[in-house]
């Protein structure tokens, strides 16, 4: 799907800590995780903010986090200048902060100082001081750092004496990114030792040793056993050597691309160099061999740059001979168009034979219902008799359907097609009978005599079948 403490710890770093967030700070405060492959952004994430006028694509919304990040910055640097004077004193004026989100950088900058001089003991804090959440895991992810850094084979068991779960996970991969920046051959090692098969962490370290020496990485994920490990290693380090050069990425895992046994290594370099060089990345799909790797990395390319220059994404879609890849493109064009512009979307596929535009329509309607409920009840009100009304009350239906199932119910009612009324209103009042059946039964109480017979028949049987199943 997801504190800080105060500026003052005595009189004199109070001072200088309110300055310190007053005044822009040029020290980057970097987190246990800055620079982890496996968190980079994707290129279709940055492109899709581009074209809704997302963080990297609006000046106003970039200015609104350049804002967010100083702030942030500021109270960070606030609570390592207080943390020098007295993390006692520091963690005690933390609680001051009325911002919680200023509160938790400020103890996020205690721990990054407290950590230099005692990780151990920040990390006991952090366990017995703090309820389980972002900013435990945050602090413990800080000090494992520093502390994994120095020593990380007791950094690593340390936590897998104290830590389960999501944080022990969390906190191993801390570890074997910092290990595997300092000595990658003897993370792998280790990691190999420790029998553990975590994808996490087969991500992480080939990732990490692959920003400086792709070839050792390559050659370490070739010496695993055929299996998920292998191929997640295999992945990281092309995502990693696809920031660089995607081209040479690409020719460098050509076999293994061509076999087809490990499916997420064109998704890879394409989704990659898609945000760089589109139209480079086109010709190297369209020169590859048949099969899925080629038709997944079409796909991929056609979602990131239909995000960051539709026209040119549906211009390459009309050169494409193959059906079935020509139908899967159009399909992830749509449904990224549909997400920007749904019904420029919808105009396009219109104009397409139906059976290529088919996934396509289908897309778009879902990410419309998606990222505009309220401007497609508003068209799908409007539409009349438009032949897609009942698709975008499907579409719509099902979204809603995951928190407002009586809206579902209303927009299901309004189709056309009564095999497709039908269904929709069993499968949304069978699942509302799951999450609250007294409300459900009111609903149809309320709105049984107006029904249609044959979606009475329909909702009897979910009555019925549920009454047998107690």
């Amino acid at each position: 799907m997801l504190a800080n403490a105060s500026l003052l710890a005595i009189g004199a770093v109070a001072g200088a800590a309110v300055s310190w967030w007053m005044t822009p700070s040029q020290d980057d405060f970097a987190s246990s995780r800055e620079g982890d492959p496996i968190r980079r952004p994707s290129a279709r994430t940055i492109a899709l903010n581009e074209r809704a006028g997302g963080p990297t694509g609006s000046e106003e919304a970039k200015q609104s986090l350049r804002n967010a990040l100083e702030r942030s910055d500021h109270f960070r640097n606030a609570g390592k200048l207080a943390a020098e004077a007295g993390i006692v004193d520091a963690l005690a004026e933390a609680e001051h902060i009325g911002s919680e989100k200023d509160r938790a950088d400020f103890i996020r900058g205690i721990y990054a100082s407290w950590s230099e001089t005692d990780a151990q003991g920040a990390l006991a804090h952090a366990l017995g001081g703090f309820a389980a959440g972002s900013l435990q895991s945050d602090t413990i992810g800080i000090a494992i750092n520093k502390w994994g850094s120095e020593n990380p084979r007791e950094a690593w068991l340390w936590a897998e004496a104290n830590l389960s779960g999501p944080l022990l996970e969390r906190a191993l991969t801390d570890v074997i990114i910092g290990w595997a920046r300092r000595s990658p051959e003897d993370a792998a090692g280790w990691l190999g030792s420790t029998g553990l098969t975590s994808q996490t962490l087969f991500n992480a370290l080939p990732g990490t040793w692959a920003e400086t020496d792709p070839n050792a990485a390559l050659a370490w994920a070739d010496s695993l056993p055929p299996g998920k490990a292998r191929d997640t290693a295999e992945i990281a380090v092309a995502n990693s050597a696809a920031q660089d050069d995607p081209a040479e990425t690409a020719k460098i895992f050509e076999d293994r691309i061509a076999d087809g046994k490990n499916p997420g290594l064109p998704i890879t370099i394409a989704n990659i160099w898609a945000g760089t060089d589109p139209a480079a990345a086109a010709e190297w799909v369209t020169s590859m061999e048949e099969g899925p790797g080629k038709t997944e990395a079409a796909a991929t390319l056609a979602t990131v740059w239909a995000a960051s220059d539709i026209q040119a994404a549906v211009a390459w879609s009309q050169s494409i001979g193959d059906a079935d890849m020509r139908r899967q493109v159009v399909s992830n064009i749509g449904t990224t168009w549909g997400a920007i512009e749904p019904e420029a979307a919808l105009d396009w596929l219109g104009s397409l034979p139906k059976g290529l535009a088919n996934d396509g329509i289908t897309g778009a309607m879902y990410s419309w219902a998606g990222t505009d409920p309220v401007g497609m009840r508003e068209w799908i009100d409007t539409a009349g008799n438009n032949p897609l009304g009942d698709r975008a009350r499907q579409s719509l239906g099902d979204v809603l359907s995951q928190e407002a199932i009586p809206d579902a119910l209303d927009l299901a009612l309004g189709m056309k097609s009564a095999v497709a009324r039908d269904a929709a209103l069993a499968r949304y009042f069978r699942e509302w009978r799951k999450r609250d059946d007294a409300s459900a039964q009111d609903w149809l109480d309320a709105n049984w005599a107006g029904l249609p017979a044959t979606t009475q028949g329909a909702l009897a049987k979910v009555q019925t079948k549920a009454f047998y199943q107690k």
